[in-house]
């Protein structure tokens, strides 16, 4: 029979070279908008920028927090009978 590897970590993020998906959105963004205005390395300079401030960002920060606060303010596609208005910040008993 043969042996089947387990992997260490079941919860990895998934990586594109060294980057993970939510760090490459700001490099990908000022990818896309330095080739359409022209200023190419400017923009990718920024994207870099705003990779490396969104990886200390949400590394000092416990897991779940951008989707707490994306929720928070109204952002996040929240659906379900559980999940109450997230304007309403004060929450009374029935």
């Amino acid at each position: 029979m043969a042996s089947t590897p387990i992997p260490r970590e079941l919860s990895k993020p998934q990586q594109l070279l060294f980057l993970t998906i939510d760090e490459l959105v700001p490099f990908g963004l000022g990818f896309v908008i330095g080739i359409a205005s022209g200023w190419f390395f400017t923009c990718v300079a920024l994207g870099v920028a705003g990779s490396v401030f969104f990886r200390r960002y949400r590394d000092s920060r416990p897991d779940g927090f951008l989707l707490h606060l994306l929720y928070w303010y109204g952002l996040a596609p929240i659906k379900g009978r559980s999940v109450i208005n997230p304007f309403h910040r004060r929450v009374l008993p029935a």
